[in-house]
């Protein structure tokens, strides 16, 4: 069951002051250091513009450029600790490189907190109300460093791997408007909603944190859409993405039990708690076979051949149910 405690936060080298740019601030010791502000139940005074460009994938690295606004002179940026389906804080804090933060284009002064490695804390110029943020998410290149994201054919996001945000703030009262680039011939699937697209740039509608964290992204150059309620004013989507595009080929009856599916559990639950649902379904070898339940959609990964070999493969079948049913 997937514990969302959002009390988010992240690392990375310490930003040096350029020579004679900045005034630096004095010593700083944890006795005198200010605490970082607990999350409150109240609107954030600025939002964060988010834009992810996912086209470098022969490196797997992932660039972030964000622009926080509501900046004050003691602001806390934090990286997700915190995950969704994680016990413990195990946000990847070890693959950010190269966090640069500016104001219109002037290095803004950082620190890392002493004590909270998932936590930096900005020392801007007085009358600073937004900061650019860029940095590199460096995505798993073997399974012996991590879960592997990333292939030549398909990916898998994870917004709570390529944001930050500011401390103080429950994660559902932070707006974010995010950008997504992807390679040109690459299709993607998320319960986020689509604002608009141009060719591999997409801008999804205005959300808060706490959805865009719970709403990862899956895109690859062989993908398939089908619906599991047809007719329904509430789709219910299997979003398929393959490493080949032959196994995508899904036979009526293969696709009338993932119906069933749908029928069966509202039967038995009564209701269902979405304004839409996506199964994000990944049948590869070359990135991770996970399952994580999401609000309205969830990870969902297993054997390339799981249609292919239809009948050879029933163990895996059990996985969209039990991420349905969370």
């Amino acid at each position: 069951m997937k514990i969302f405690a959002l009390s988010l936060t992240i690392c990375a080298v310490s930003q040096p002051a350029p020579a004679a740019a900045l005034e630096t601030p004095g010593p700083t010791t944890i006795a005198t250091m200010t605490q970082i502000p607990a999350p409150k139940d109240h609107a954030y005074p600025g939002d964060i513009q988010l834009s992810v460009d996912a086209t470098d994938m022969a490196r797997r690295i992932v660039h972030v450029h964000q622009t926080v606004s509501g900046i004050g002179p003691d602001t806390v940026l934090l990286y997700p600790r915190w995950l969704p389906g994680t016990h413990a804080p195990e946000g990847p804090i070890d693959r950010l490189a190269g966090i640069r933060i500016t104001s219109h284009g002037t290095p803004v002064l950082w620190t890392r907190d002493p004590v909270d490695v998932y936590a930096f804390r900005l020392h801007p110029a007085a009358g600073t109300k937004s900061v650019d943020v860029d940095f590199d998410y460096l995505s798993p290149t073997s399974a012996k460093v991590g879960a592997l994201e990333i292939s030549r054919e398909l990916l898998m996001l994870e917004w709570n791997e390529l944001v930050l945000y500011p401390a103080g703030y429950f994660a559902r009262q932070i707006p974010v408007q995010v950008s997504l680039t992807l390679p040109a011939d690459f299709q993607l699937a998320s319960a986020l909603e689509t604002a608009s697209t141009d060719h591999a740039l997409t801008h999804f509608k205005r959300t808060t944190l706490e959805t865009l964290i719970d709403s990862p992204v899956y895109a690859g150059r062989y993908a398939s859409k089908l619906d599991l309620d047809p007719g329904s004013a509430v789709p219910v989507r299997m979003d398929l993405f393959a490493d080949r595009p032959e196994l995508l080929a899904v036979k009526p009856e293969q696709l009338e039990a993932y119906r069933a599916l749908v029928r069966q559990a509202y039967k038995l639950y009564g209701s269902h708690h979405y304004n839409h649902y996506d199964f994000l379904y990944s049948l590869s070898d070359q990135i991770q076979q996970n399952g994580l339940e999401h609000h309205q959609s969830s990870e969902d990964g297993s054997d390339p051949e799981s249609f292919t070999k239809w009948d050879k493969t029933a163990f895996v079948r059990d996985l969209l149910p039990h991420e349905f049913t969370h």
